[in-house]
């Protein structure tokens, strides 16, 4: 049984409610939980390729309220137009995706307890971490120590079900899920490419050319002729552009004044011997000649690192 809930946690940038989601074995009550910066069809890839490779099982059924980004139509019944990714995840692990019927949440109700149980014991008193990933492993070791709880009017704990539970699942498949949802699209004459609202930027060769972009919970990859030719942080802002200075540096040596006026290159953080190298050319050759030459070097960081 899967679903999410949602806890507040301090991070240092200040108190942020996180959504989590908890994978459930109904017999077993064993309980993965994972914090995700969305609810997003590729969190939820990520979060349960991680829950089976927890558990290091696969269940024969995986149960869902009707989320549209798992479920994306409601038909007759139980039937569902699932998401193609979603099926594709069913596909690999070859677990049945299976739907409670509308506002029918209590057909799954050991995840639903599960919830309450994750804001009452372990995120009260509210969490203090420094990321998604110390959190993470907060959750992780949470899960892990209930392994020696027994449920209330069991005789077995939870870790004594559990091994009961992977008697009658799948085993984990020795290849991985690329936990990502994809679409097509044209990068534009900026060398950039939209996702959702915000643009990220691409290598000069592949401007005005049809590419596919990739998302993963992480990470945003953009794929030409079946190679990742620019890979980007995730942004989960609105209206942001998210650039490479690399991607750009081929059109510096024609524009070298936009070095001290464009945002994109003022802001890049680079070595403190760059500066100083840039300081030596201008006080050898002169500022115009000396940027040029300094520029010569930055290009060469479009080959090497």
């Amino acid at each position: 049984e899967c679903d999410f809930g949602h806890i507040h946690v301090d991070f240092p940038s200040g108190r942020r409610l996180t959504a989590v989601l908890l994978v459930t074995w109904s017999h077993s009550h064993h309980c993965f939980a994972i914090a995700l910066p969305s609810e997003k069809t590729e969190a939820i890839l990520h979060g349960m390729t991680e829950a089976f490779a927890f558990f290091r099982a696969v269940p024969i059924e995986v149960w869902w309220d009707n989320p549209k980004t798992v479920a994306q139509s409601i038909l007759i019944g139980r039937e569902r137009l699932v998401h193609p990714r979603y099926q594709a995840l069913a596909s690999h692990y070859r677990f049945l995706p299976r739907f409670c019927m509308p506002a029918r949440g209590n057909e799954k109700p050991h995840v639903e307890n599960r919830v309450k149980r994750l804001q009452r014991r372990w995120a009260t008193p509210v969490p203090r971490v420094a990321d998604l990933s110390a959190l993470n492993a907060y959750l992780r070791r949470c899960c892990e120590e209930e392994l020696s709880r027994t449920v209330q009017r069991k005789e077995k704990s939870i870790g004594e079900r559990f091994a009961e539970d992977r008697s009658g699942a799948a085993a984990h498949p020795p290849r991985g899920f690329e936990a990502c949802v994809s679409r097509p699209g044209k990068v534009d004459k900026y060398q950039s490419i939209r996702h959702e609202t915000n643009w990220y930027s691409v290598p000069r060769e592949v401007a005005f050319r049809t590419v596919t972009v990739k998302a993963y919970v992480d990470r945003i990859e953009v794929v030409h002729l079946g190679k990742a030719v620019a890979r980007h942080e995730r942004c989960y802002g609105r209206h942001e552009q998210i650039l490479d200075p690399l991607h750009y540096l081929p059109a510096l040596a024609r524009k070298p004044a936009t070095l001290d006026h464009a945002d994109l290159y003022r802001k890049w953080k680079l070595p403190a011997a760059f500066a100083t190298l840039r300081d030596s050319l201008r006080s050898r050759h002169g500022d115009r000649r000396g940027d040029r030459e300094y520029i010569r070097v930055l290009q060469v960081l479009g080959r090497h690192s």
